[in-house]
């Protein structure tokens, strides 16, 4: 069997195909590094946007791939942002704001569930627990939390490009790329790594089909799915999506 294995890898690849492991963790996949190579044989990636950084978790990966950057995370939630505070501590190079980030500036209400990955800027879909957990996703609280542009928080802190833009927002996708106005375009924002829903998770979310219409109008292409999340039943249901400049 490992030999039958080694042939049909060696034929794919004679063929220009590579063949490798199903893994839904979103930084272990092939097609996630030819993506971040690509990025960099452009350019370093110094400039880092983390918005949704929960607790860490993608902050403690794009540090070790990317250890010379300056990373910007961004969580509204205060327990998350506890956890992401504490685990950043001795990391001088990532910088914290307590904020989301959506198409205006002012404030905005924050919908909070059992387990905070889910927490939304919009209220659940009535038929979410379909496709998640449903102790995962049953609601718990309303905060009002600071709500700022893109455009504007880069005035603010001078940053004239981002080399990689991550928004994990559960459905809120739209109005943060909407806030990045004139900046949105692969010659100040680089590239691109959004979650992507494919069934109903909260009221108005933004489908993956709208993103990839929205960021092809503005000069994108999609370089490919990782952290495929899929059952028998429904297929796809969420997925985060890898974007680069249409060149």
């Amino acid at each position: 069997m490992p030999a039958l294995k080694t042939m049909i890898k060696k034929t794919a690849r004679y063929f220009g195909f590579e063949i490798s492991r199903y893994t839904k963790d979103r930084y272990h996949s092939p097609l996630f590094n030819c993506w971040i190579n690509k990025l960099q044989s452009t350019d370093p990636l110094y400039v880092v946007f983390d918005v949704g950084a929960n607790r860490g978790q993608t902050v403690a990966r794009f540090r070790a791939k990317f250890p010379d950057a300056t990373i910007y995370a961004f969580e509204p939630g205060v327990p998350a942002f506890s956890k992401l505070r504490a685990v950043t501590a001795n990391d001088p190079k990532t910088k914290l704001f307590h904020l989301a980030l959506g198409e205006h500036d002012g404030s905005a209400t924050l919908h909070e569930n059992a387990n905070d990955v889910t927490n939304s800027l919009l209220p659940n879909s009535r038929r979410i627990s379909q496709f998640s957990p449903p102790e995962l996703c049953v609601p718990k609280n309303k905060s009002t939390v600071p709500l700022m542009r893109i455009d504007t928080f880069c005035a603010k802190e001078s940053i004239d490009r981002i080399d990689l833009l991550k928004i994990d927002a559960q459905g809120y996708e739209q109005h943060i790329l909407d806030g990045a106005g004139s900046l949105l375009t692969p010659a100040t924002i680089r590239g691109l790594f959004l979650e992507v829903l494919f069934v109903d998770l909260y009221e108005n979310q933004t489908w993956c089909g709208e993103v990839l219409e929205s960021l092809r109008s503005r000069g994108y292409r999609l370089f490919g799915f990782t952290g495929i999340d899929c059952d028998d039943t429904h297929g796809w249901k969420w997925a985060d999506a890898m974007f680069i400049g249409d060149s």
